[in-house]
This record gives C-alpha cells, sequence and structure tokens, in this order.
C-alpha cells in the first residue's frame, strides 16, 4: 500500500511538470524582424553590484543587432556539453522597444579570461540557441564587465 501511494505522489508531482515543460509554450513567443532594431529604446541587465545596467540609443541597438545577427544554430546537446565542462557566465539582457515592449535575451559566454572564445543566445519564449562568433562575444562581454 505504502508503494502505491508513493507511485501516485510522484506522479502527482511529475505529471504536470513534463506537461508544462514539453506542452506549454511560452506566452510571450517573439519573432525578432530586421527592422526591430530602429525600435530599441534602451537596456537593461543586472550589475555586478547588485543594480541595473541601463544603455541606451546605440548601444543597445548595437548590441541587439549582434545577438540577432548570427544564424548558426547549436543543439541543446551541444549546449549543455559545453556548459558542464567549461567555464562560462550568464548573462540576461532585457531590450525595451519603443511601444513598450520587452524581448529578453539570455546570453551565455565561454572561455571567459581574458577573453571571451564565444557565446551562446537565446531568446526567450524561442527554444533555438545561437553560436555568436569570437569578436561579437568580446564586445558584448567587455561592454558589461566589471559593471
Amino acid at each position: 500500500m505504502n508503494k502505491k501511494k508513493i507511485v501516485f505522489g510522484l506522479l502527482f508531482i511529475f505529471v504536470p511538470l513534463f506537461i508544462y515543460i514539453f506542452l506549454i509554450e511560452h506566452e510571450d513567443k517573439v519573432a525578432l524582424t530586421p527592422d526591430m532594431i530602429s525600435k530599441v529604446q534602451y537596456l537593461e541587465t543586472d550589475s555586478v553590484a547588485e543594480g541595473m545596467i541601463t544603455d541606451g540609443g546605440k548601444d543597445a541597438r548595437d548590441v541587439f543587432q549582434k545577438l540577432t545577427s548570427s544564424k548558426k544554430v547549436v543543439t541543446q546537446k551541444e549546449f549543455f556539453k559545453k556548459r558542464f565542462f567549461e567555464q562560462s557566465s550568464h548573462r540576461k539582457i532585457d531590450f525595451v522597444l519603443d511601444d513598450g515592449k520587452r524581448i529578453t535575451f539570455n546570453v551565455v559566454l565561454f572561455s571567459v579570461e581574458p577573453y571571451y572564445a564565444e557565446a551562446y543566445v537565446q531568446c526567450v519564449g524561442n527554444k533555438t540557441i545561437y553560436h555568436l562568433n569570437k569578436e561579437d562575444a568580446t564586445d558584448i562581454g567587455m561592454q558589461f564587465v566589471n559593471r
């Protein structure tokens, strides 16, 4: 009888969790278009000193362009393997458009010292992970280092 209770308890916990993870899509699914670069007003990200960093204008548009310019798709297996075995730094960057809409990117930078060798980028609401080249990864990483 106790085994049945344990099994039903585990099913009660894990079945809704799996349904949410695999079947329910994020409501904020965003279709990135080339004209969005001109709509970016500013970006926000967490600071090392427990505050918020806000960059506006050209700086924000440059970062947005670098994050959306990559077309090389990375598999989740490759991403998790690299994230598990290599030193990485994670940053969440929110972009605010002129209509008030927010677009969030998760950026994982690898080989942190002295320069970033590469980065993986994922827009929240989209399951696709993109690879950033060394130059763009270093530019983005150095823009937010020690801030």
